[in-house]
């Protein structure tokens, strides 16, 4: 499979809308079907599309069936046709037309997100920066979860765009940080401005 439909368990998270540690949980218990390889000279553990797919109905199904059914449903969604999985002789049917949406939705944004950014050297030393700016996308981030509006925000950082202060939380998510946190600039700055026998089928929306 090509490497970028590989993806961590941290992108697997911010896409499926799952936390961390149930991802992690997920592949330990072997729900969900992760290879070993490398990101940013780090081993680590990916998840191909079928595993996002699985996560995604995870956290819908969770609380609903046993382990033991999920790994069922997930196994039988290779065979899957379009948007139903179909299992114990379809006594039992999951609607995959909303999860599959939500996906396609996280990953396009996921995937804009990470052409937006850049990371060199050269620039901010090589903090994550919006492509053609000088602005840090974890501090339009953390500003963001502090409550500034986005209008105040971009009239704060006008060389920022509404699409880039709408994807700053997707990267941030997906790509922490690593090591021990520095101080950052902008850290504790207030914000700018001032202010489930024979079932019918299962919607798992």
């Amino acid at each position: 499979m090509e490497e970028r439909n590989l993806f961590t368990p941290t992108e697997a998270a911010v896409l499926t809308r799952l936390s961390l540690k149930a991802v992690h949980n997920a592949i330990d218990k072997k729900t969900v079907t992760a290879v070993t390889g490398h990101r940013a000279g780090h081993a680590t553990r990916l998840i191909d599309l079928h595993g996002l797919m699985s996560l995604a109905l995870e956290r819908r199904l969770a609380d609903r069936f046993s382990p033991e059914l999920r790994r069922e449903i997930f196994n039988a969604l290779a065979d899957a046709r379009r948007n139903t999985v179909t299992i114990n002789g379809g006594f039992l049917k999951i609607d995959l037309r909303e999860p599959r949406r939500e996906l396609a939705h996280s990953l396009r944004d996921l995937r804009r997100a990470r052409q937006l950014v850049v990371s060199n050297p050269e620039i901010m030393g090589g903090t994550p920066v919006f492509r053609g700016t000088r602005v840090p996308v974890h501090m339009i981030a953390e500003i963001q979860a502090q409550g500034e509006t986005e209008a105040d925000l971009l009239d704060s950082y006008p060389s920022i765009t509404a699409e880039m202060a709408r994807l700053a939380a997707v990267y941030a998510a997906a790509y922490p940080l690593r090591g021990r946190p520095r101080e950052q600039p902008w850290h504790g700055r207030a914000p700018v401005s001032s202010g489930r026998r024979k079932l019918p089928s299962i919607a798992v929306a």
